[in-house]
C-alpha cells in the first residue's frame, strides 16, 4: 500500500471551480421546474402520507442561503474530514465561510444541483454537483491563498485524490458531472432521499451530455449508497496512507471511515 507525504503534494480541488455555467445555453432551471414528487409511506394511513410527500427541485442562486442553512445543521459540521479536524468551531450557528465559499461557487450557481423539499416546504436532503474541470498537476492559487489552514488541509487532499483518478488522462475528453455533497436531514434518513437525489441528477446529467457521474466519498456510508446505485469504484486512499512529514496520518476519522474512495457511473 502507498505511503503519501502530504507535505510533498501538489493540490487542488474540484469542488472550487467558479465558472462552471454554460453562456448562451438554454435556460435549465426555467425548463425543469416539472418535477418528480414522491410518497414515503404509501401503507401508512393518510395524515402520514401528507406529513412524508417531498418532491425535488433544482437548486438556484435564490436558494443559496436556505442550502447553506440546511448544509451547516446537517453536513458541515458531521462530514468525516471536517469533524476530525474540528473544521467547524463550536457554537450553534458556527460555520466555515471559505467552505460556504467553495459550495456556493462550485455548485450553487450552475443548475446541476438538487434538493428535495418536503409538503410544507422545508428542505429536506441536498445534492451538489458540478461539471468536472481538468486536474491541475501544480497547486493552483486558490489554495495556496486559502487562509484557514485546517480547509487548505482538506483542499490538498481532495486534490491528490483527483490527481490520482485523472492519472494517464483517464478522462480526457469526457464530459464528467461531479457529485459534491450529499446530506439528508436525520429525520427523513433511510426513506430513499439521497436515492431519488442521484436519481434525478443521473436524469439530467444524460439529458446535458455527460459521459460520466463521479463521486469522491469520504464517507463510508456515502461510498455504500454509490455501490447500490450501481457506481463502480475506480480508486481508494486510505486515511492511514496520508502521512506528514513525521509519517503521522492527517486525518484519522472515526471508524467507520477509513478511507476516501472514488465511483464512477457511465452514462
Amino acid at each position: 500500500m502507498e505511503t503519501i507525504l502530504a507535505n510533498k503534494l501538489s493540490s487542488t480541488t474540484r469542488i472550487g471551480d467558479s465558472n462552471i455555467e454554460q453562456k448562451g445555453k438554454t435556460n435549465f432551471a426555467k425548463d425543469t421546474k416539472k418535477m418528480t414528487r414522491y410518497t414515503l409511506a404509501d401503507s401508512a394511513d393518510s395524515v402520514m402520507n401528507t406529513a412524508m410527500d417531498y418532491h425535488i427541485e433544482i437548486i438556484t442562486r435564490d436558494d443559496k442561503h436556505r442550502v447553506l442553512k440546511f448544509l451547516r445543521r446537517f453536513f458541515f459540521r458531521d462530514e468525516p474530514l471536517n469533524h476530525n479536524i474540528a473544521l467547524i468551531p463550536e457554537g450553534e450557528d458556527s460555520t466555515c465561510l471559505e467552505l460556504e465559499d467553495y459550495c456556493s461557487k462550485s455548485s450553487l450557481e450552475n443548475n446541476l444541483s438538487f434538493m428535495a423539499v418536503s409538503s410544507t416546504g422545508a428542505i429536506i436532503g441536498v445534492l451538489l454537483n458540478g461539471k468536472a474541470e481538468p486536474c491541475e498537476e501544480d497547486e493552483p492559487e486558490y489554495i495556496e491563498n486559502c487562509e484557514n489552514l485546517k480547509f487548505r488541509k482538506i483542499l490538498r487532499f481532495l486534490h491528490y485524490v483527483d490527481k490520482k483518478v485523472n492519472a494517464d488522462g483517464r478522462f480526457r475528453d469526457q464530459n464528467v458531472l461531479e457529485i459534491r455533497i450529499i446530506s439528508v436531514d436525520t429525520n427523513w434518513r433511510g426513506k430513499g432521499i439521497a436515492k431519488a437525489l442521484i436519481e434525478k441528477t443521473t436524469e439530467i446529467a444524460r439529458e446535458r451530455g455527460f459521459h460520466v457521474m463521479r463521486a469522491d466519498c469520504t464517507s463510508m456510508f456515502s461510498g455504500k449508497l454509490c455501490e447500490r446505485l450501481g457506481f463502480e469504484e475506480i480508486y481508494q486512499l486510505k486515511y492511514s496512507d496520508y502521512v506528514d512529514e513525521n509519517g503521522k496520518p492527517i486525518f484519522t476519522p472515526a471508524l467507520p471511515h477509513t478511507a476516501a474512495t472514488s465511483y464512477i457511473k457511465r452514462l
